[in-house]
């Protein structure tokens, strides 16, 4: 019993540390990279299979002076997009208009839309301690997007 206040003090200062790893992400730090998916999850810790499918690029995300474009969907989709604090607010969407033929791609942008655009208050940003991006929404959803280089001029 002697050890316990050691126990919760070392519990204590190992969640401020957990917490103090974790940044609200630049303007700068975001746009200078492009974002790919690697992992997500819902409320209740489970892989959202849906935005991952197999031989198609990763769900993507490029932040770029005042838009945010995600792309390897079905539709390419752009926002006016702009942080306040650690709140990603995205307004004047507009979206390409294909029409999919497989299936999974179908699924996949619209599970990519509620996931970034679904619910209120706005998804929250934040880099983690190894650099990665991670998005969550009001519905309890996570993603993890690592950086990645952005394209060469002209492409």
């Amino acid at each position: 019993m002697k050890h316990v206040p050691t126990l919760i003090a070392t519990a204590l200062l190992a969640a401020c540390i957990d917490a103090s790893a974790a940044s609200t992400p630049t303007t700068a730090q975001l746009e200078a990279h492009t974002w790919q998916l690697t992992r997500a999850t819902d409320a209740q810790g489970r892989r959202i299979g849906e935005l991952f499918v197999r031989d198609r690029p990763p769900y993507t995300l490029r932040f770029q002076p005042g838009y945010m474009s995600e792309s390897n969907l079905c539709n390419n989709v752009s926002n006016e997009y702009q942080l306040l604090g650690n709140r990603l607010i995205l307004r004047n969407g507009v979206q390409t208009t294909a029409q999919c033929i497989d299936q999974r791609m179908i699924v996949k942008q619209e599970r990519a839309g509620s996931l970034v655009h679904g619910g209120d208050p706005a998804p929250t940003l934040e880099l983690d301690d190894r650099g990665a991006l991670v998005l969550r929404n009001a519905q309890g959803d996570t993603a993890v997007f690592e950086p990645a280089p952005l394209p060469a001029e002209g492409s």
